[in-house]
């Protein structure tokens, strides 16, 4: 009967290992326009590329959207809920739901040849010399929001990054 157990029990722990790459968590996306970047055209969409197919249905304007404002702390301080709600520029961000500035208007599409390109394409041009966030939310923040792979598996933290227009 031990034996029985031992065989059983290794031979799950080598199923469970070689499924493992299944199992990881979708890196953190590439992006255009990059962190920190500045001359950013007022009329450019914002891409990010995953290096794996991620599930449509988990690309929207929940999880991959623009925030007025240079919103470093969101990076450097964790985890809270909904970067939405936590605009402060200070450190640590202060909950502030009734002035943050809402999410900038805009559509959201995944490349529907690989599903690894997701677009932000706002609905108007961005104001100039203007500082912007753009959160792909992850589920570090508590939120249960977050984007996916094809497999089901959520993005593990928020990616933040913030550009500034031209």
């Amino acid at each position: 009967m031990r034996k029985t157990i031992l065989l059983f029990t290794t031979m799950a722990l080598a199923l469970l290992l070689a499924a493992g790459m299944a199992w990881a968590a979708p890196a953190a996306p590439t992006t255009v326009p990059t962190d920190g970047a500045t001359n950013v055209a007022t009329n450019a969409n914002i891409t990010a590329t995953f290096a794996e197919a991620m599930k449509a249905k988990s690309i929207n304007t929940n999880t991959f959207y623009l925030l007025p404002g240079n919103f470093t702390a969101l990076k450097t301080t964790a985890p809270f809920k909904n970067p939405k709600r936590f605009c402060a520029t200070g450190s640590p961000p202060v909950k502030v739901e009734t002035g943050c500035p809402p999410a900038i208007t805009a559509t959201v599409t995944l490349d529907a040849a690989t599903g690894k390109i997701a677009t932000l394409d706002p609905t108007a041009l961005l104001a100039p010399t203007t500082d912007y966030t753009v959160v792909v939310e992850g589920t570090n923040d508590g939120d249960n929001v977050a984007v996916k792979n094809t497999g089901g598996t959520p993005m593990a933290v928020d990616y933040i990054f913030h550009f500034k227009t031209a």
